[in-house]
């Protein structure tokens, strides 16, 4: 068992250490594109939508429409303590592949498919994955416990008396 890990180690460090598993990106941002048309499915007509639960608020709101492609920020705010006071991923929604991914986050400049290790900035070899996967658990805690702060749009077509 030593001797496969040794070789593996051996295989990695030829190849140049830590290898991007592009399924595994691409699968997380198509899985991010279908959580966004959950949370926002009026994102064409709409340009914002804001979540909230407890002390955390998730807001969605369109900074760019073109024909292909769609721009987001999630911005994200929390008073609890280990959760930054507020910050924002910029998503970019691509239509015709179904994919979302992060492509700008506040707490760093921009994203490179992967990084050596260690770095000054210590990011993880793979930052972007991991930036994904955060937006993606913010997504799923408005889709869990979240409400919308917006005004139903059922309620809309009732005519009141």
């Amino acid at each position: 068992m030593a001797n496969k890990v040794e070789n593996s180690r051996a295989r990695r460090r030829k190849r140049g250490g830590y290898q991007i598993d592009l399924s595994d990106l691409h699968a997380q941002c198509e899985a991010n594109y279908h959580r966004l048309m959950r949370l926002f499915p009026e994102y064409e007509r709409q340009s914002e939508c804001v979540f909230a639960a407890g002390n955390v608020s998730v807001a969605l709101e369109v900074t760019a429409r073109d024909r292909y492609t769609t721009d987001m920020r999630l911005r994200y705010q929390a008073t609890t303590l280990g959760l930054p006071k507020t910050n924002y991923f910029d998503l970019r929604l691509y239509h015709d592949a179904r994919m979302a991914e992060v492509v700008h986050c506040s707490t760093s400049q921009r994203f490179e498919a992967r990084y050596r290790y260690p770095n000054p900035l210590m990011l993880q070899q793979d930052e972007k994955f991991q930036q994904n996967r955060f937006a993606a658990e913010l997504m799923e805690f408005c889709l869990g416990f979240g409400r919308s702060l917006e005004p139903t749009l059922a309620n809309a077509d009732i005519k009141r008396p």
